[in-house]
């Protein structure tokens, strides 16, 4: 029996059928992601919903809902199971940015009906809707089946789908009332027909199997292959059934002569009803039995036919009255294939009198007698024409081949010259690869001899001065270490770290700035550096335990502790720190939770840790440390779910500052008062934001950059006094840096 999870925070999304019990789901889009979702052939969820999309498997049904215009597109299938993350970076605006929906699956186009509008289909789906405007997107086996058929019903009358593969058509002659019935098709017993229109999803169960999907075209093509060849085999097993009946014997002489009568007619009948075309119930080409073969039968059956003898037996034939109507059809088919037969007669001899060494050799005889029956005429008639065609044809082609051999040789010609022109222009960017190394080369010997200078520079830096260490600024991942003042709005650039450095924390100990673990946006890293701002200098430290990023850094008792953090599959609790005296990182105690994209700072000798990802949801609780007590201490919790933050402390107290709700950025502050131990909100900032850099100089809180949303990275910075409040500065030289790092120094 199928459930509804309705006690978890997700729960509203859920339906939580079992995987025997799934038989469709259906994905979502807008406007701006349905292209890509055509385009890659890809549909995707938000990771809360893989609790159902693991369980599709290739083949199942599925459907697009576009949430912009609330119309439901299908029919679709599965072509590969439900995974996650098949496209990290789909749906991402540049591709810059991890995904939102990575419950995906692979899909095809099973046949495309034009889209469903939501009063169209919410009735069939009303049980589903757990509110006026949203629905589970899990359908059971019933209602696959039943979206399936409203998609087939409400299609236009001329709409273009793939067509099924039809029952087989019968042909049937009646030579007299009294006689058998002579059938064009095998035994009934031999092969099975179905009446009915095959379909597709008509494989669909409430039982948990694999979904087949009829392959319509193939099983068409194989049944018209069969029906053909069945044709043929009929019309050649018709004299065998003729001969037999001519040895039955008969006890009135009358019959016997009506018989045969009869029999000649019924030949021409079945012979004729063998050369009718053949529909391909898949493509609708028409299939026809060669003429020649056709009359090849006909004179073995019945030698010279006159179609005056058979036009009288048709009107005199006494036990043809009731047939008449269609002999005097197959008449008219004799006179008309009578006449084409002459004509191809009288071309052949004209071809043999004309060009008898092209056409055919000089010892092939044709017979152009036209003055017996018209259907006396042997089958080499036919195969000088062929031959005659065929060399036509084949001069045809040498003719082309000509041409494209005259116009390749032109190409050529052209080809050559093109060739020529690109080897000067590879001398030509030969000399100019040597003057841009000239010019590298001086311009590395100008930087290094500005070092010395920039060193000295290092000194006369206002202090004290914000320090940004790395992030992203929309187009690359940085490795840069800037020294920014606010009062004069001026960003200096100072030596680079030794590789692109993102998601990283900071910590300032005695004139040196450490940066540890992070990313290049392809992988974590568990390196550290040391800045030395004396010596505008990085030096190499001893490495993290193992990599990690979106951690969190303090500087506490001359030592500096590395937070939680993950990389990217597994979160954690643990806390590493580092004793600049013993050079080694050592374990500390964990916290009670771990924590990825957490916020942390340190207050009167503790360490405060709030928010972040536990690898199923975000925080909102809070912890604290105090390296005398030598263990963590839950805290109360926040009122808002926060990730990718800020936790700064001003005055004798600590404010949380923007960051993911797991739904959002959010603008909202809450402060933490140590001596109630409690929080209380704050004032908002202008701009929600997340994965800012965050400082206190100056008694002022600094958010420097971050991300607005998962594709608008911010160049603002918001400063917050406690007399003033919030205010957006217009600082021109910072520019546009998410998931960077700041210390004050």
């Amino acid at each position: 029996m199928q459930t509804y999870n309705q006690n978890s925070k997700y729960g509203e999304l859920t339906r939580n059928l079992r995987e025997n019990q799934l038989g469709g789901v259906i994905f979502g889009c807008k406007y701006d992601t349905i292209d890509e979702c055509f385009k890659k052939q890809l549909f995707g969820l938000p990771s809360v919903h893989y609790s159902y999309v693991r369980n599709v498997k290739p083949g199942m049904p599925l459907f697009l809902f576009n949430y912009s215009d609330r119309k439901l597109h299908g029919i679709f299938e599965a072509a590969s199971p439900g995974q996650m993350y098949i496209d990290p970076y789909a749906w991402s605006n540049d591709g810059s940015l991890r995904t939102t929906f990575p419950a995906q699956v692979r899909i095809c186009t099973k046949t495309q009906y034009p889209p469903l509008l939501e009063s169209q289909f919410k009735t069939l789906l009303g049980d589903n809707y757990y509110n006026h405007h949203h629905f589970y997107f899990e359908l059971d086996h019933a209602q696959t089946r039943a979206l399936i058929s409203l998609f087939k019903s409400l299609a236009p009358a001329n709409f273009n789908q793939v067509p099924a593969v039809s029952s087989k058509r019968n042909l049937a002659v009646s030579s007299s009332p009294t006689k058998m019935r002579l059938t064009a098709v095998p035994d009934p017993k031999k092969v099975t027909a179905d009446s009915k229109e095959t379909n597709p999803f008509s494989v669909l169960s409430d039982r948990a199997a694999p979904f087949v999907w009829a392959d319509d075209v193939d099983s068409a093509s194989n049944t018209d292959e069969k029906k053909s060849e069945e044709l043929v085999s009929d019309c050649d097993d018709l004299d065998d059934n003729l001969l037999q009946d001519q040895f039955v014997p008969h006890s009135n002489p009358d019959e016997v002569n009506q018989n045969s009568s009869d029999k000649t007619v019924d030949q021409v009948v079945e012979l004729v009803e063998c050369s009718h075309p053949v529909v391909n119930p898949v493509n609708g080409e028409r299939v026809t039995i060669d003429e020649s073969m056709f009359l090849s039968s006909l004179n073995d059956h019945i030698g010279a036919v006159d179609v005056d003898e058979i036009e009288s037996e048709v009107h005199n034939s006494p036990g043809g009255v009731g047939l008449q109507p269609e002999r005097l059809t197959i008449l008219e088919k004799l006179k008309e294939l009578s006449s084409l037969r002459q004509q191809a007669a009288i071309s052949s001899q004209g071809c043999a009198d004309s060009s008898s060494d092209q056409c055919v050799p000089d010892e092939t005889q044709i017979n152009a007698n036209l003055s017996g029956d018209p259907f006396d005429v042997t089958m080499e008639d036919k195969t000088s024409s062929d031959e005659c065609h065929g060399n036509a044809e084949l001069l045809q082609l040498i003719a082309d081949l000509t041409k494209r051999t005259e116009a390749l040789e032109k190409k050529l010609v052209g080809s050559d010259q093109e060739v020529l022109s690109l080897r000067e222009v590879v001398k030509d960017s030969g000399r100019k690869v040597q003057q841009l190394e000239y010019l590298v080369d001086e311009l590395q010997f100008k930087f290094d001899s500005s070092l010395s200078h920039l060193g000295s520079m290092c000194n006369t830096l206002a202090k004290p001065s914000i320090f940004l260490i790395g992030g992203y600024n929309g187009v690359t991942w940085l490795s840069s270490l800037d020294s920014f003042s606010p009062e004069k709005d001026m960003l200096v650039g100072l030596t680079p770290m030794s590789s692109p450095r993102s998601y990283a924390s900071a910590a300032a100990l005695d004139g040196h700035i450490f940066a540890f673990g992070g990313g290049d946006g392809m992988s974590w890293y568990n390196t550290v550096e040391c800045y030395s701002s004396r010596n505008n200098e990085w030096t190499e430290c001893p490495s993290l335990n193992r990599k990690k990023g979106s951690l969190a850094g303090i500087c506490l008792n001359e030592k500096i502790y590395a937070i939680g953090g993950g990389d990217g599959n597994e979160t954690y609790s643990e806390v590493e720190m580092f004793d600049p005296y013993l050079g080694k990182w050592i374990c500390s105690p964990s916290m009670l939770l771990s924590r990825f994209a957490l916020a942390a700072t340190e207050l009167n000798g503790v360490i405060y840790t709030a928010g972040g990802y536990d690898g199923s949801m975000y925080l909102e609780s809070a912890e604290r440390y105090d390296p005398r007590e030598g263990f963590w201490v839950r805290l109360p919790s926040m009122s808002t779910r926060r990730g990718c933050h800020a936790l700064t402390v001003l005055g004798d107290v600590l404010y949380a500052m923007g960051g993911y709700d797991g739904d959002k950025m959010v603008s909202s502050i809450e402060i933490y008062d140590p001596r109630l131990n409690a929080w209380r909100m704050g004032d908002p900032m202008n701009t929600p934001r997340g994965y800012a850099a965050a400082v206190n100089l100056n008694d002022s809180l600094f958010l420097i950059g971050g991300m607005q949303s998962n594709v608008q990275i911010l160049d603002t910075v918001e400063v917050y006094n406690a007399s003033s409040g919030w205010s957006v500065i217009g600082f021109g030289s910072i520019g546009k840096r998410s998931f960077a790092s700041a210390v004050v120094i």
